[in-house]
C-alpha cells in the first residue's frame, strides 16, 4: 500500500492511515484502527461480538460502514494485534497520498483509479443520446 491518508468523502476529515489498511478477503477495505475522525456506535458488547458496530465519520455523521471484532482471526496483519476490523464502504473514501499536491500524485476517489488525463471519448452505448430540434 502507498503512504497516505484516507479521508472522508462528505467533508475531507481524515479517517484512517495507510498503515492500518490490511486485505482481509471480504472485498472490502479493511483498517485495522481508527483515526479521531471515526465515530463507532454505542452498541451492548453481545452486539458489537456478534453483529459490529456502525462507523460514521465524526464531522459530517457520513455513514462509513460497520466495526468488528474479529481482528485476531488475521494473523500477521495489524489487525491481529488491535482485535479490530473496520469494514469500510469505499465509495466514502478519498485516498491523499503523503505529500498531497506537491508530491505530484492526485487524490484516489473510491475504489476508483484516478481519471487520466486528457479527453477520452465514451463507448457509443454510454453517450447520451443526440438532441434533434422539430422545425417549428
Amino acid at each position: 500500500f502507498r503512504d497516505g491518508t484516507y479521508r472522508c468523502a462528505g467533508c475531507d476529515t481524515p479517517l484512517f492511515t495507510s498503515s492500518s489498511k490490511f486485505h482481509s478477503g471480504t472485498g472490502w477495505p479493511s483498517y485495522a484502527s481508527a483515526l479521531p475522525g471515526v465515530e463507532v456506535e454505542d452498541v451492548n458488547p453481545v452486539q458489537a461480538n456478534l453483529l459490529g458496530a456502525e462507523i460514521r465519520c465524526g464531522t459530517c455523521g457520513g455513514h462509513l460502514g460497520d466495526v468488528f471484532n474479529d481482528g485476531f482471526i488475521y494473523v500477521n496483519t495489524p489487525a491481529f494485534v488491535t482485535g479490530k476490523r473496520f469494514c469500510v464502504d469505499g465509495a466514502a473514501l478519498i485516498f491523499r497520498p503523503d505529500g498531497g499536491v506537491d508530491s505530484g500524485e492526485e487524490d484516489v476517489y473510491g475504489d476508483l483509479p484516478p481519471k487520466p488525463s486528457g479527453k477520452k471519448d465514451l463507448p457509443d452505448f454510454l453517450s447520451p443520446p443526440k438532441i434533434v430540434p422539430r422545425d417549428g
